[in-house]
């Protein structure tokens, strides 16, 4: 997404799946209904101020991206209307497209530039081991959902598959997974793998043998370059404000400590240890080391043991 402005419209651990991979940990508030978590017009407020803060020449996409799934955000639709007409830049949500099943959520996303659904499963059975839906999400009726909507959205739809070892990295799954994507039509598929600590310490990331299995039957897919190497952007310009920065980011997105280091350090900040000890003595922050590297997540995420 280049430069992208991250809005989260829901509260924390908010979702109506509670996937095995999720690097935010297991969901703690699974429900399945949308309604509105804060005012819209105090969600708008924010992102006004914080686009006056980093310049709108300095972002190429406004991104909806939950700390749990988005769409459950009522106002959604509002707010992705009230964006593309104040500001000159194309909109994104990051989803799980559990509810694209429903004209209204279809009718919101349609205002959006981008959609970014997730499919992990061909099966809903394996469906059901990974992404753990809440009761009310029948796996056949996403994907209807996803159908329908990608043939009347007019913008670009680019799926997300997370694969993971042992559960959806054999031939019979792909095989259905390609299936599905004929049907929805997607401009670009991502393939992901689980590079940050997930819910479930099980959880591990396909062979070599298991990520050419991928690329050779999902076809024109677009690799992620491993490790990830996007920015982060910090805009506050004291000690209190960087450290709050930090935590808002970890809370949606587990940081390296070198990536904690380098934002401190576009700070002026040479000396980061004392503020990453800090926010671990507060709880707000603590370290976790999988596949070899530590990364810092919330202080109070769940995740299995």
């Amino acid at each position: 997404m280049g430069r992208s402005l991250g809005i989260d419209p829901i509260p924390p651990k908010t979702c109506n799946f509670s996937c095995v991979y999720c690097q935010l940990g297991r969901t703690t508030q699974f429900i399945n209904d949308r309604r509105d978590f804060f005012p819209r017009k105090e969600i708008f407020q924010e992102i006004q101020e914080r686009i006056h803060r980093i310049g709108i020449e300095n972002i190429d996409y406004i991104t909806f991206v939950g700390d749990g799934e988005p769409t459950l955000c009522r106002s959604l639709g509002w707010l992705l209307e009230q964006i593309s007409a104040e500001f000159s830049r194309p909109t994104a949500v990051i989803t799980n497209g559990a509810l694209l099943y429903e004209d209204e959520v279809q009718e919101e996303l349609s205002i959006a530039d981008i959609v970014l659904p997730t499919l992990d499963a061909g099966y809903a059975e394996t469906f059901k081991k990974i992404n753990r839906p809440h009761p009310q999400i029948q796996f056949q009726t996403m994907i209807e959902g996803m159908t329908k909507f990608g043939r009347l959205y007019s913008g670009e739809i680019w799926l997300e598959f997370m694969a993971v070892q042992g559960l959806n990295d054999n031939s019979k799954e792909l095989q259905q997974v390609s299936n599905h994507i004929a049907r929805i039509k997607p401009a670009k598929v991502y393939v992901n793998i689980p590079i940050r600590p997930p819910a479930e310490p099980w959880v591990k990331s396909p062979t070599q043998t298991g990520l050419h299995l991928i690329r050779e039957i999902l076809g024109n897919v677009v690799e992620i370059i491993l490790p990830e190497n996007g920015k982060f952007q910090l805009v506050s310009n004291d000690i209190t404000g960087l450290k709050e920065e930090i935590v808002q980011i970890i809370r949606r997105h587990p940081m390296r400590l070198e990536q904690i280091q380098e934002l401190l350090q576009q700070k002026g900040i040479s000396n980061s240890e004392y503020i990453i000890k800090e926010l671990e003595r507060l709880n707000l922050i603590k370290h976790l080391k999988y596949e070899n590297t530590i990364y810092f997540v919330s202080g109070d995420v769940k995740r299995g043991k």
